[in-house]
């Protein structure tokens, strides 16, 4: 079975390496961007890996903790009527967009896929006591559901959790059980 994920930042880059630490055998992973040093404390990437595509960066990362993983690298930035035909091919898509307008667009895209997409909303600010994962149809949403980066700090302990819920949320699917 392979995992798509949309945006390999903060959250998209951790719940990789979570799931690369659970044996997930392969993932498609779709982003434009280069490493920038100003997100090493939040994201899966090192030093050495400044200004290197990300695609690479996290191919090199997650290779490095289970190297049968097979990865399809997807270097573009995702536009409206992509996601279909991009992750046509997975069974459950992660979303790791920081753009509100990308998030909405990709799970209505994919609404009537039939594919569960994992998401996140409410990820900035510290306090971790109002995270929670919702169900609505196809998706599955985690976060506090109130918390903006616009609003708030990012604070690298609460994009890890709600990363590691939704690769929880990921693994669950995948073994055929309660994903929520």
């Amino acid at each position: 079975m392979k995992i798509g994920i949309a945006g390999i930042g903060g959250i998209g880059s951790n719940v990789a390496r979570h799931l690369a630490q659970a044996r997930v055998r392969a993932l498609k992973i779709v982003d434009f961007d280069c490493v920038e040093a100003a997100n090493l404390n939040r994201q899966f990437y090192s030093m050495s890996q400044v200004g290197a595509k990300k695609t690479d960066s996290l191919e090199t990362n997650l290779k490095g903790i289970f190297s049968e993983i097979r990865i399809e690298k997807v270097e573009r930035r995702i536009q409206p009527g992509d996601a279909e035909i991009l992750f046509s091919d997975c069974a459950v898509v992660v979303e790791g967009f920081d753009d509100k307008k990308l998030k909405k667009m990709l799970i209505e895209e994919l609404a009537a896929s039939g594919k569960i997409v994992v998401s996140a909303s409410g990820i900035a600010g510290s306090d971790m006591d109002g995270v929670q994962i919702r169900k609505m149809g196809n998706c599955r949403i985690v976060g506090d559901f109130v918390s903006d980066q616009r609003d708030f700090p990012l604070f690298p302990p609460k994009i890890a959790m709600v990363a590691a819920m939704m690769a929880a949320t990921v693994l669950r699917h995948m073994e055929g059980g309660n994903d929520e």
